[in-house]
Parts: structure tokens; C-alpha cells; sequence
């Protein structure tokens, strides 16, 4: 059952790393036409001129699928794949804010194994997760079935390592977001099927919590945990605390009397320094998809931001500040893809990277955009059986 439910999750992730904003339209792909002439999809508008410091940039659109921190941008890419040997080379370039490359990380890597949770450090290095997720090789042979562990690779500000920790049977979901604070390194996520041995129960799903010192050393793990599905939504940092976001269908361990009746119920908990649990409530926290773009004055920006309130050019997916003028880097829809073929249920779509520039009143100086489309010709013609 457990391989079957991972089954359903895997071909709804290659389908989904192919639809883009906008996914959610449930119109029939046969009605394209309708759609372009009501102008449900086009292209923004240029405005203005692009700054001599950020053409390069904007022009070969570096920017696209960037983190964004308050002086350097993190991007991961993969150069190569050996798909006969499931190889998979990764580059995680680190970038000042105008793209100008500061320095490279390269690995190769079993192809279940995903770069995640890239982070700037207070050093100047970055830190980042080469996360595992389990597909199915074949139809009774699994990434996971020889054993896999998650890294967390910490590099220097040349990119040299300077620890590289694994994470015995843990996904990279286990360790989606990393703080940085008094010299430690703090990890959230959800980890998939755990024995939750302090009370001897099995939970398919947990909020997993550690802690590693400034040189890699793990001091402590420790789980948020009930007998059913539990999952972390977001993790946030403030001054003396940590907030979880979590949605839980448990009604015991540490969510006693939910009165869920398995169903979902939103909970926000509030752990230490030490990962300790000092309060908790049933009560909606951030959303799943209200991430963290980027940083202002060292403050977090959210989606939900109210800079991002009225934005019209797609999905806000980076905040780049520079001080007189702030940057938004989105996912715009352009169309829709013609051919999507009948196996696919959902609608593939065209998109454009947007680049647009504020001041700090929130008056547009530059708009500029360029295509991101994925290649779905050349998908389908790798997919198709001959």
C-alpha cells in the first residue's frame, strides 16, 4: 500500500514539474482559443529600461528559481544526467545581487537525491540539503530499497566544504527549513512513516526537529508526533522562538483532545532553542504555500506580504532588496501548450519569468520579462514508448 500511495505521489510530481502558474484552471485543453481571446494569458508589458548593472542578468534570466537573502542569491542547477547510471550532476552557485558569480559547488549524485533548502550563513558561506526522494526504478524495485540518507553540506564563501552530514534513512522533507542562530544550525520538516519510540506507536507522517553546531555536529533530534498524519506546513525564527505551522489529523501524543475525527486541524506550536515544545494551539498558522521570498532590511518577506498585495505580473517567487529599489522576480502564464497529451490529466502551460522593480513608495521604475517555458516537445518525445 505504502509503495502504491508513493507510486500515485511520484506521477504527480512528474506531471506537476511541468504545469506552472495558473495549473489550477480546470478548462478542457480543447478550448485554447477561447481562453487566448479572452486574454486569459499574455505576456506583460515592458516598462521602462532595465539598469545597466542588471541587463546581463535579466537578459539571460538568472534570477529564475533563485533564493534570495539579504546580499547574496543561492541557485542550484544541474548540469548533467547519466541516465543509464542515474547520475546526476548539481551545481549550487552562490551570486552577488546582480548574478556576478561569487563562487561554485559541484557534486554528482544518485538521481533520487535533490538539491533543497539552500541557506545563507552568517560567515558568508551557504549551506544547503542534497535531499532524498524515493521513485520507483522499476516496477518492484525502489530508490530506497538499497538504503538512502539525506546530506546537509555546509561550504565556505569559495565554496570549499566545510562539513557534510548524513541523515540515515531521513528524506530531504525532513529538513526543508534551516535557521542559522547562536551558532547553530536548525533544521524542520516531515518525515514519512517514523517509529515514534518514546511512546511506542507508528505515525505514517512527523514533524521532525535537529540541531547541528556550527562544525556539523548533530546535538539533538526530536519529533512533533501523533498516531496519524502529521505535517508542517511552515517554519518561522523570531527572536527567542520557533513557530510551526502544522496540520495534523492525530488526536493524541502531542495533539491530545484535537477531536479531529481524522480529519486535518491547524495547529501552531511554539519550540525553544532547544527544540522543547513551550506552547501550542488549534489554530490556523502561515499557509503551505505563503513561503519565504526573500529579505528586507533582515526582516523576512513573505507572499503574503503587503509590498506584494497588488502585484499583477504571475506569482511572486523572489524579493530581492537594494535599498532605494526592491525587485520582484515572478512566474507569469503566458498560453497554453496545444499537444498536451490524453495521459495527462492536468493543462501544461507557457510562461515568462517577469522582473519588476519598485520604489520604495511602491511606483514601478522597470518591468522586463523572458521566457521559461519548459520544453515539452522534447519531454514528450523522451516519454513516449517507440
Amino acid at each position: 500500500m505504502r509503495k502504491q500511495l508513493i507510486t500515485f505521489c511520484l506521477v504527480t510530481v512528474l506531471i506537476l514539474a511541468f504545469i506552472l502558474s495558473g495549473c489550477s484552471d480546470k478548462t478542457p485543453t480543447t478550448d485554447i482559443n477561447s481562453l487566448l481571446q479572452n486574454n486569459k494569458f499574455k505576456s506583460v508589458e515592458q516598462v521602462g529600461e532595465i539598469p545597466d548593472a542588471l541587463k546581463i542578468a535579466v537578459q539571460n534570466n538568472y534570477f529564475n528559481g533563485i533564493a534570495a537573502f539579504d546580499d547574496i542569491l543561492l541557485k542550484s542547477e544541474i548540469s548533467s544526467i547519466d541516465k543509464e547510471n542515474r547520475v546526476v550532476t548539481y551545481k549550487v552557485k552562490m551570486m552577488d545581487l546582480y548574478g556576478n558569480d561569487i563562487a561554485t559547488y559541484t557534486c554528482n549524485s544518485d538521481d533520487a537525491y535533490h538539491i533543497t533548502t539552500l541557506t545563507a550563513t552568517s560567515d558568508g558561506g551557504f549551506l544547503f540539503v542534497l535531499g532524498f526522494e524515493n521513485y520507483a526504478y522499476d516496477q518492484n524495485v525502489w530508490a530506497s530499497d538499497k538504503g538512502y540518507a539525506s546530506r546537509v553540506i555546509k561550504c565556505d564563501k569559495k565554496a570549499n566544504v566545510q562539513f557534510d552530514i548524513p541523515f540515515d534513512s531521513i528524506e530531504g522533507s525532513a529538513l526543508k527549513y534551516c535557521f542559522e542562530k547562536n551558532e547553530h544550525f536548525y533544521f524542520f520538516g516531515t518525515t514519512e512513516t517514523p517509529e515514534t519510540k518514546n511512546r511506542g506507536t507508528y505515525s505514517p507522517t512527523d514533524i521532525y526537529m535537529t540541531i547541528l553546531d556550527k562544525n556539523g555536529t548533530v546535538l539533538k533530534k526530536q519529533c512533533i508526533a501523533g498516531s496519524d498524519y502529521d505535517n508542517l506546513n511552515m517554519a518561522e525564527i523570531s527572536d527567542d522562538c520557533f513557530v510551526l505551522s502544522i496540520r495534523s489529523q492525530s488526536d493524541d501524543g502531542d495533539f491530545i483532545n484535537s477531536n479531529s475525527n481524522g480529519y486535518p486541524a491547524e495547529w501552531v506550536f511554539t519550540v525553544n532553542d532547544s527544540i522543547e515544545i513551550t506552547d501550542k494551539k488549534k489554530e490556523s498558522g502561515r499557509d503551505y504555500f505563503d513561503n519565504k521570498i526573500g529579505e528586507k532590511d533582515g526582516t523576512p518577506i513573505y507572499k503574503s506580504n503587503s509590498l506584494l498585495k497588488d502585484y499583477d505580473a504571475g506569482t511572486p517567487e523572489a524579493f530581492i532588496d537594494y535599498g532605494d529599489f526592491y525587485l520582484i522576480v515572478s512566474e507569469n502564464t503566458t498560453g497554453v501548450y496545444e499537444k498536451t497529451p490524453p495521459t495527462i490529466s492536468a493543462i501544461w502551460h507557457y510562461t515568462e519569468t517577469v522582473y519588476s522593480a519598485y520604489d520604495n513608495e511602491g511606483k514601478l521604475i522597470f518591468r522586463a520579462s523572458v521566457d521559461s517555458s519548459p520544453d515539452f516537445d522534447s519531454w514528450i518525445q523522451s516519454h513516449t514508448t517507440q
